[in-house]
């Protein structure tokens, strides 16, 4: 009996839960000089260019990543660079507005008012044949695609790494490159065309495709080769491989597309991140209901009254007609009709969101104490847990959350791993201090125990972390995963921590400066041609290959975490400048989604006010390229000035608020927050 209830409870959680796919983001750079479009990207603006989180299967299975594409644009055009691995080239359609997908072919899809209608597809293949359609609306809501639409001015080239068309050898790939008119993006058909080009901060909805098909050689073909096919001679399957999944092997779902946001940062200034819009799981949850309705109609004639999902209210439906609505966290009000037209109502302007540390290793097993937990604390405004503990306990915890309509973000300790025992049976993993002692000897371990840091240079300790990513990102229903610990030890404590471990740190202490290791020293030596200064603490190049080295690692991860289609967050010390002083971390060198800096006011004995200064900073010192989300200590918070705490971070205008933890949110600290989340802010 026992089991049957928990089959059901778990059963019912599933299907409670908020849709599961994550659009990936991307922040897309200006130009700093021409381009010239022969599809070879050479351009100093396209080697500094990001490229885009790896392509992955249309259903959202990860693949070995082939294929490389950057983003870039200025007042007249979109730039698009896509590199693709490949070892047969081929290609037969040479007429413009062919079916290209019937050859290998690069697609982009851009829906530039987010609203899954009106949206813009280009094909090309090896031989630069293009196709573009315009789309009124998705094949699924009887869209109309304009098959002879040809975009006025469209650059485009392809450079070929190899023989096309020629089955007797292996090719290593293909590059294209394109121009596209802002112009035929912002404007047409439908729409007066604008005489203004986009502004940056615009974001639009885009994906990206590789269509590719199983082929054999095959010398009485024009192409050299032939595709593979079943017993019946149908030929098998294309792949599909896409950087945003559709969840089905259709890619015209625009509601699952990526984000694009338009920088006014020049090409070269560094890894901009971008907070998922407040929208998205509402936009989800209202197209899942409505694809459920065209399923209904197209086995049984009419829509059902009878279709419930979670979060979506039904305001009327027949057997012709249906609309219905739902709210996004930020307080928006969407809305869609049978035709499926979306649309988006402001609604009274609400609080930040609110990212919570959550001790997920409590009350083990109890999912009714957690479910009533996870709705006090959505009831009381929190956006989004930062769930700590095992794989198995941020299992079981994230469909619980999600049915409360919180984000989860799982959280992972990085270079600091205490009682890790895989890396513990691996001592030269460890970070060395400058007094030659290791990190994983008990006795040798700074200020407390559980510092147990891995050396930012250790090839096996980074594999290890790295697995340590895919194990959580194999979670089902988180939106990212934040880490922590991504520094060295504390080589100065912040000064309200001084008298705590009597010490005196007005200056590097030996005893605390890591990382001295072996391996460090040689990849140091290698690096300047010479050992470190005999004062270490003043040899500038060797603090920047510690802060490079920790940089490398954030880095690795974040991608790591970018390739299972999550979000990356760490927590971060104040500001880069502070944090690499204290603890070699200077963050605004990693590639990071979302910063949560600890302007924990009470470690350093400042006021309250010094938290905003901080974020002020920081904002700065990162040319404002990461969304920040300051936090803030509850131990240090009393009812009367949580408010306080909260209003003067929100003038600093940050994408977010953190809160550590929920164990420390007292009932008098959780109605103070639910009060302040009712406010007007």
């Amino acid at each position: 009996m026992r089991k049957t209830l928990l089959a059901l409870m778990t059963a019912a959680l599933s299907a409670a839960a908020e849709p599961t796919t994550i659009p990936p983001t991307y922040v897309c750079q200006r130009t700093t000089s021409p381009l010239h479009i022969d599809g070879k990207g050479t351009e100093t603006d396209w080697q500094s260019a990001v490229r885009l989180s790896p392509l992955r299967d249309i259903e959202g299975a990860a693949i070995e990543d082939n294929t490389v594409i950057r983003l870039l644009w200025d007042d007249s055009y979109l730039y698009v660079l896509a590199d693709m691995k490949e070892t047969h080239l081929w290609a037969t359609l040479q007429e413009r507005d062919s079916i290209i997908y019937h050859d290998p072919d690069f697609e982009v899809f851009i829906d530039p008012e987010g609203d899954a209608r009106n949206y813009v597809e280009i094909e090309v293949n090896a031989l630069n044949t293009v196709w573009e359609l315009f789309l009124t609306a998705p094949y699924r809501s009887s869209g109309h695609a304009l098959h002879d639409w040809n975009i006025p001015g469209l650059k485009s080239a392809v450079q070929l790494r190899g023989t096309l068309n020629k089955s007797g050898d292996t090719d290593e790939g293909w590059s294209v490159e394109m121009a596209i008119p802002w112009e035929s993006i912002t404007g047409h058909s439908a729409h007066p065309r604008r005489c203004a080009p986009p502004t940056a901060g615009t974001v639009l909805r885009m994906n990206f495709s590789r269509v590719n098909w199983q082929v054999q050689p095959d010398n009485s073909s024009t192409c050299g080769y032939r595709k593979q096919t079943d017993a019946n001679g149908t030929p098998l399957p294309e792949s599909n491989h896409v950087w945003a999944p559709t969840g089905v092997i259709n890619i015209h779902c625009p509601e699952h597309w990526g984000y694009v946001k338009l920088s006014a940062n020049p090409a070269g200034s560094g890894y901009e991140g971008m907070e998922q819009p407040a929208t998205t799981v509402a936009q989800q949850r209202l197209f899942a209901w409505y694809r459920a309705q065209l399923d209904y109609r197209a086995k049984h004639g009419s829509y059902s009254t009878d279709i419930q999902h979670p979060g979506v209210n039904v305001l009327f439906c027949n057997q012709q007609l249906f609309a219905a609505q739902t709210t996004a966290t930020d307080g928006q009000l969407l809305s869609i009709d049978s035709q499926g037209v979306l649309t988006t109502t402001p609604a009274i302007p609400k609080h930040l969101p609110l990212y919570l540390w959550v001790q997920g290793g409590k009350h083990t097993g109890d999912t009714t104490w957690w479910q009533q937990h996870f709705t006090r604390l959505a009831g009381a405004g929190v956006h989004a847990v930062i769930i700590g503990g095992t794989v198995e306990q941020i299992t079981h915890l994230t469909p619980i959350a999600r049915a409360e309509g919180l984000q989860v973000y799982a959280w992972m300790w990085a270079l600091n791993r205490p009682q890790d025992t895989t890396a513990l049976q691996h001592p030269d993993w460890y970070a060395v201090n400058r007094c030659g002692k290791s990190c994983h000897a008990p006795a040798n371990r700074p200020f407390v125990e559980y510092y147990q840091f891995l050396c930012p240079n250790s090839e096996g300790a980074l594999k290890h972390l790295l697995n340590q990513v895919d194990k959580l990102a194999a979670i089902p229903g988180l939106s990212g995963i934040q880490l922590d610990y991504l520094r060295m030890p504390d080589v100065i404590l912040p000064r309200g921590l001084w008298g705590k471990y009597g010490l005196d740190m007005s200056r590097e202490l030996p005893e605390y400066d890591y990382c001295y290791c072996e391996r460090c020293q040689a990849e140091f030596r290698t690096t300047t041609g010479r050992d470190i200064a005999t004062d270490a603490e003043q040899d500038t190049a060797w603090r920047e290959f510690r802060l490079e080295s920790v940089a490398r690692v954030a880095n690795a991860l974040c991608r790591r975490i970018r390739s299972h289609n999550l979000r990356s967050a760490c927590a971060v010390f104040p500001t880069p400048k502070l944090a690499a002083k204290l603890v070699r971390q200077n963050w605004a060198d990693f590639e990071l989604d979302l910063a949560l800096p600890m302007v924990y006011h009470s470690f350093y004995n400042k006021t309250t006010a010094w938290a905003a200064t901080c974020s002020q900073e920081a904002a700065e010192q990162t040319a404002q390229r990461l969304p920040l989300a300051p936090g803030i200590h509850l131990p240090d918070s009393t009812a009367a000035s949580l408010q306080a705490e909260l209003d003067n971070i929100s003038k600093t205008a940050p994408a977010g608020i953190g809160l550590f933890c929920d164990d420390d949110l007292t009932p008098d600290l959780l109605q103070a927050l639910q009060q302040w989340c009712k406010k007007d802010n």
